[in-house]
C-alpha cells in the first residue's frame, strides 16, 4: 500500500536508495528563493491543481476539524494504490509528504488555534518551515497574524498549500527557498523578520536535528520565539530536549495513530538556547504553569 510506505518511512526513520540522505542533502541544496501570495511558480501549476484535486479527498479527520485541507485518506484509491513510477515524468505523487497531515503538525496547529490570540496578539510575521500541508500557517493566519509563510522546499507542497489556504479562506505567502541552507536571516528584508517560527515533524533523525538546532540558535538570538512539534521521532535527541520547555501534549486520533505506526501522542515545545534563557514577556501567557523543562 503506497500510503503505508510513505508513512513507515518517515516512523521508521530509514533513509532508502531513492531518496538519498533525506535530510541534510534535501536541506543543503535550494529549490527557490521566491516568495508567492497563493500560488505556485510550478510550470504546471493548474494541472497540478486539478491532480490533487483528483488524488485526494477534502478531510476534517485530525485534531483541527476547523481546518479543511486536501488530504490523501484511505477513502482515496491512491491511498491503496503501490507507489508509483516517475518514468513518465510526473512527480506529483512520487514523495507526497504534503498530502500527510503529520502529528507533530497537528499538534502544533491545535495549539495555535487555543492559544494564537494570546501568542499573535503582539506578532506580525509567522514562519511555518516544512509546512507540508500547510495546517499551522492556516491556523496562524486564523488567529490574525499579519502575515504568514508558508516554507516547503518542495514545489508541489507549494501548491497545495495554497489550495489549502484558499479552502479555509485565508491567504498566506509560500516560499520553495531553502532556509536551512544559508545562516537564519539570509536575504530577509525588513517586512519579512520573522516573529515567529513554528517547526512541524522535520525531526526525521539527528542529522537534520543539528542543522535545524544551529539555524534555532541564530533564530534566538535575534529575537524570534520557536515553537516545534514532534511525536517523539529519533531527532529529538537529548541534547535537542534540554534545549525545549514542554508546553503540550495532544492525544492523537485513532485514524492517524494508525497511519503512524505507535505514535499515540504528539507534542509541543517551545525552544531556547540554554538553561537560563528567558523567555520575552508576551510569551508567559501561552506557557502553562506546570510545565516543565524537558
Amino acid at each position: 500500500m503506497w500510503a503505508t510506505l510513505i508513512v513507515k518511512r518517515v516512523t521508521s526513520f530509514r533513509r532508502t536508495a531513492d531518496r538519498g540522505k533525506s535530510t541534510v542533502s534535501e536541506y543543503s541544496t535550494s529549490l527557490g528563493s521566491k516568495h508567492t501570495a497563493q500560488k505556485s511558480e510550478h510550470p504546471n501549476n493548474w494541472m497540478l491543481q486539478q491532480t490533487i484535486i483528483g488524488s485526494t479527498e477534502i478531510s476534517r479527520a485530525h485534531l483541527t476539524p476547523e481546518i479543511r485541507l486536501h488530504l490523501l485518506t484511505p477513502n482515496c484509491p491512491l491511498y491503496h494504490a503501490p507507489a508509483p513510477s516517475t518514468a513518465n515524468g510526473n512527480t506529483t505523487f512520487a514523495e507526497p509528504f504534503w498530502s500527510i497531515f503529520w502529528p507533530g503538525g497537528q499538534a502544533l496547529a491545535r495549539f495555535v488555534l487555543d492559544r494564537g490570540d494570546e501568542l499573535l496578539k503582539d506578532k506580525s510575521v509567522v514562519l511555518d518551515l516544512g509546512a507540508g500541508c500547510g495546517a499551522v500557517a492556516i491556523a496562524a493566519k486564523l488567529r490574525g497574524a499579519r502575515l504568514v509563510i508558508a516554507n516547503d522546499i518542495d514545489p508541489v507542497a507549494c501548491v497545495a498549500i495554497g489550495m489549502n489556504a484558499t479552502l479555509n479562506d485565508v491567504r498566506v505567502r509560500t516560499s520553495g527557498q531553502n532556509l536551512l541552507a544559508k545562516p537564519f536571516g539570509t536575504d530577509q528584508t525588513a517586512d519579512e523578520r520573522f516573529d515567529v517560527i513554528f517547526v512541524g515533524d522535520l525531526l526525521y533523525d539527528e542529522e537534520i536535528a543539528t542543522v535545524l538546532e544551529t539555524w534555532l540558535d541564530e533564530a534566538l538570538r535575534q529575537g524570534t520565539s520557536v515553537f516545534l512539534g514532534d511525536p517523539g521521532r529519533h531527532g529529538l535527541t537529548d541534547k535537542l530536549r534540554r534545549k525545549l520547555r514542554k508546553l503540550a501534549t495532544y492525544e492523537l486520533p485513532d485514524n492517524v495513530r494508525r497511519e503512524n505506526y505507535g505514535f499515540d501522542t504528539a507534542t509541543d515545545w517551545i525552544y531556547r538556547t540554554s538553561l537560563g534563557s528567558a523567555y520575552p514577556l508576551r510569551i508567559f501567557a501561552v506557557l502553562e504553569p506546570h510545565s516543565s523543562f524537558r
